[in-house]
């Protein structure tokens, strides 16, 4: 499934809507005049509700930026957590390394491969599942091969690999954490009431300002757009893919297949 052309193509639709939105207000202020005393009290009433949308759509905002840097700095922890376990690997001994290695390199393969299919939900939870089974036999691995090292070198390597873990689940949580779908459903819908309000305002106006009307509704879907793009850097133009060069960096350094655990 293409996200990318179903983010565009939902950020058209709501740009209309804002339009559609605009044209309605416009009408509703055409059949209904008010006067300048009821004009008055409205005023406050709309500088709440577009007050309201500012704030709302800068926190919004504020979290996505805030939540995408989490998940570039989780990668790295990640790759630092991967390249630790896999030196430490040399403190066991020398005939329980080769199986190691080779089950370290599937599993930053699994890794990697999730990485590419993290927008595919179904195939990702796949990949995480094949990718957990690898982390149980790398663990029963490391365990067998601890009680044959010196123990406080067997307890380092321990360590580390407990890391290698726990940054991978920390990575694969904050993939899956988003703000309620509620969140986004009531900004578009305060942006249309925005919209309406705004046509409401352009009533009494003597030409049809269609240009500012455009300038409103390609902002507003903008900082929407952006938004969700910040949420899901992987789908959008907005992406994190470079970060994932480090783990494939690790991986190449890692070496190929031994064909120690046939």
């Amino acid at each position: 499934m293409n996200y990318s052309l179903i983010l565009a193509l939902c950020a058209a639709a709501f740009f209309l809507l804002l339009l559609g939105a605009i044209r309605f207000g416009r009408y509703l202020g055409h059949r209904h005049q008010a006067d300048e005393n009821g004009r008055a009290g409205s005023a406050a009433i709309e500088a709440s509700v577009f007050a309201l949308l500012g704030l709302l759509i800068a926190f919004t905002f504020s979290g996505a930026a805030q939540r995408m840097g989490e998940r570039r700095n989780l990668l790295v922890q990640e790759v630092n957590a991967i390249g630790t376990a896999w030196l430490r690997i040399d403190m066991l001994n020398a005939a329980d390394q080769p199986a190691l290695r080779d089950q370290f390199r599937l599993y930053v393969d699994e890794r990697i491969n999730y990485y590419r299919h993290v927008a595919d939900l179904d195939r990702r939870d796949a990949i995480a599942a094949k990718a957990s089974t690898l982390q149980n036999e790398i663990w029963k691995g490391s365990m067998l091969a601890a009680r044959n090292a010196v123990p406080p070198f067997a307890a380092s390597y321990i360590g580390a690999v407990n890391d290698m873990f726990d940054a991978s689940t920390s990575q694969t949580v904050a993939q899956k954490v988003h703000p309620p779908a509620m969140t986004y459903v009531f900004l578009c819908f305060l942006a249309l009431v925005c919209a309406c309000l705004i046509g409401l305002n352009l009533a009494t106006a003597r030409h049809d300002t269609l240009f500012h009307q455009i300038i409103y509704a390609l902002v507003m879907t903008a900082a929407l757009y952006i938004i969700i793009d910040f949420e899901f850097p992987r789908i959008g133009a907005i992406r994190i893919d470079q970060s994932d060069k480090l783990l494939m960096a690790q991986r190449e350094a890692m070496g190929t297949l031994s064909g120690a655990l046939k």
